[in-house]
């Protein structure tokens, strides 16, 4: 693959969530739609997830069930797959997320199972936050 610039945002205060514009697509329709929506950056949450509205919207098809476990307890949710593509032309191809409600101001949860596939930095210093994100990964 090859290498993208990072996915950059330089807030001018300190923030408590970092959240950014991501461009999803669905893979199982014969015509693929296409929605844009808010992500925040969780890296407590293992698997990404989006909403039953975006499912929906984007007319993707159930490949599978898992258990997720959060705040609330333990639930069994349906999976499906995607494409992500970041602001930076960042494309993920064949993403299986999660489908559960949250929050009404976002669309999706970018979690670990994205996360972990590149660099992910946040910095805050002179009362500013910096957010970072790249892949794939440097070498160490």
């Amino acid at each position: 693959m090859p290498n993208k610039p990072p996915l950059t945002y330089n807030y001018v205060k300190l923030q408590r969530r970092v959240i950014t514009l991501v461009y999803l697509y669905g893979v199982s329709a014969l015509t693929p739609k296409i929605t844009v929506t808010n992500a925040p950056w969780d890296t407590g949450a293992a698997i990404s997830a989006i909403t039953p509205r975006i499912q929906q919207e984007l007319e993707l098809v159930q490949i599978s069930t898992k258990h997720i476990h959060g705040v609330t307890g333990t639930q069994k949710v349906p999976v499906v797959l995607l494409t992500l593509k970041l602001s930076n032309d960042l494309l993920k191809q064949n993403i299986e997320v999660a489908v559960c409600s949250f929050s009404n101001d976002v669309g999706m949860i970018i979690g670990m199972s994205i996360i972990t596939l590149g660099d992910f930095a946040l910095l805050h210093g002179n009362n500013h936050t910096e957010f970072s994100f790249t892949i794939p990964p440097r070498q160490n």
